[in-house]
């Protein structure tokens, strides 16, 4: 089961854009600016309000009762967005650049209370997923997994009060408030797994997964991206990271499915470019940058 095709047209950045997603491990990559966060958070919206009642596709892009944050052609002929999809797709997950958990508790009290709330709810609904209960036995799809993110972490994630904590393998309680933004980020993937949010047939959306990232790490993320996506998870991640990005066909097995991603302008408009290769992509900013950092420091070699 899995989105076989996103169709955006008049919507923030994109007036006339396809992507058609692999089954497994999609990366998208592009400068600043061309809408990777938008499109992800445009898909978790879609899929999200087809499985919830009284949610419209507008409240996932508002900030307090009427400021939309996204601006969008709303005539009925103009399909703001279209997925299509082989199967039923059970849950969405979106992980944003932001850490949220921090301030868990008063940010949900605040939503629930205050009608112009300052963020929107692809973002706190990252708290509500990742505050419900957890199974008392590892899931299957996370056998192999957990081990890996609780050596990153050194521990396992603990809610007390509506509060995120991490116990430290020495029995040390660590409050997510003075933890390093790393670790809550592997944090909270590992508690979506463990209370089945992200399980077969649902789709994980990780905004710029290797931010605040020791790069030594980065390889197990993926990793684990990879091994999710071997149990019938979907995967949609943006980055500006050669390394993240490359390791995916590093480390992919036979039948791996990985694809690549790259959103460019071209004639005013947000095209998109995809590949099964990293470096058979043409428009690769990332490729761009790490080439001139070769020319320059091959340049000081031979100066010398």
């Amino acid at each position: 089961m899995a989105i076989t095709k996103i169709k955006l047209d008049n919507f923030v950045v994109f007036k006339h854009v396809e992507v058609f997603p692999g089954r497994g491990i999609n990366v998208f990559i592009g400068k600043n600016g061309v809408g990777k966060t938008q499109l992800l958070k445009a898909v978790y919206a879609d899929v999200s309000v087809k499985n919830k009642e009284k949610v419209s596709f507008e409240d996932y892009f508002k900030r307090g009762s009427n400021n939309l944050i996204l601006q969008y052609n709303k005539e009925a002929e103009d399909m703001v967005l279209e997925l299509e999809n082989d199967g039923s797709i059970t849950q969405a997950v979106f992980l944003p650049v932001k850490d949220m958990l921090t301030h868990a508790k008063g940010l949900l009290a605040m939503e629930d209370k205050y009608r112009e709330f300052p963020f929107d709810m692809t973002l706190t609904e990252s708290i509500r997923l990742a505050n419900q209960w957890t199974l008392k036995e590892t899931p299957r799809i996370a056998i192999s997994i957990l081990p890996k993110l609780e050596a990153i972490m050194d521990g396992t994630v603990e809610i007390k009060n509506d509060e995120f904590f991490i116990r430290k393998h020495d029995g040390t309680l660590v409050d997510f408030a003075v933890e390093a933004e790393g670790f809550k980020k592997v944090g909270l993937l590992w508690q979506l797994i463990m209370n089945e949010n992200i399980t077969e047939n649902s789709v994980l959306l990780w905004d710029e997964p290797e931010a605040n990232l020791n790069p030594e790490y980065i390889p197990v993320i993926v990793e684990c991206l990879l091994e999710l996506s071997r149990h019938g998870v979907q995967i949609f991640v943006s980055t500006h990271s050669y390394l993240f990005a490359t390791y995916f066909n590093v480390r992919q097995k036979k039948n791996d499915n990985v694809a690549y991603h790259s959103l460019y302008i071209e004639d005013d408009d947000v095209k998109c470019e995809t590949k099964g290769q990293f470096n058979e992509l043409e428009h690769n900013t990332i490729m761009e940058a790490y080439n001139k950092l070769l020319d320059e420091v091959y340049g000081l070699q031979v100066g010398d």
